[in-house]
């Protein structure tokens, strides 16, 4: 008689492991997703973006695509001047 592993019923005990594992990996990959949109959230502070109340040229925060009018940012913390400027200007395309 040939005991073929494939040709057994699944045990209890295996049953678990295999929930117990997906179960785990699920957790992982909820948190990774969970992290990485807590970082996106997090704005910029004046200091660490380099704003200034005053523009760099004709780089301007009412000219970036962050800008929201009439003094918030999408990635510096508010309240920013519509006539800053930072590292992180986009230009409106």
């Amino acid at each position: 008689m040939d005991h073929n592993p494939k040709d057994q019923p699944l045990s209890r005990r295996k049953m678990l492991m295999a929930g117990a594992g997906v179960a785990g990996v699920a957790a992982l990959l909820g948190a990774g997703v969970a992290t990485a949109t807590a970082q996106v959230t997090k704005k910029a502070s004046h200091k660490d973006s380099g704003y200034q109340e005053s523009p760099s040229g004709a780089k301007r925060c009412g000219t970036c695509r962050q800008f929201r009018p009439p003094n918030a940012c999408v990635t510096v913390e508010s309240p920013i001047s519509e006539n800053g400027w930072c590292r992180l200007y986009v230009a409106k395309g």
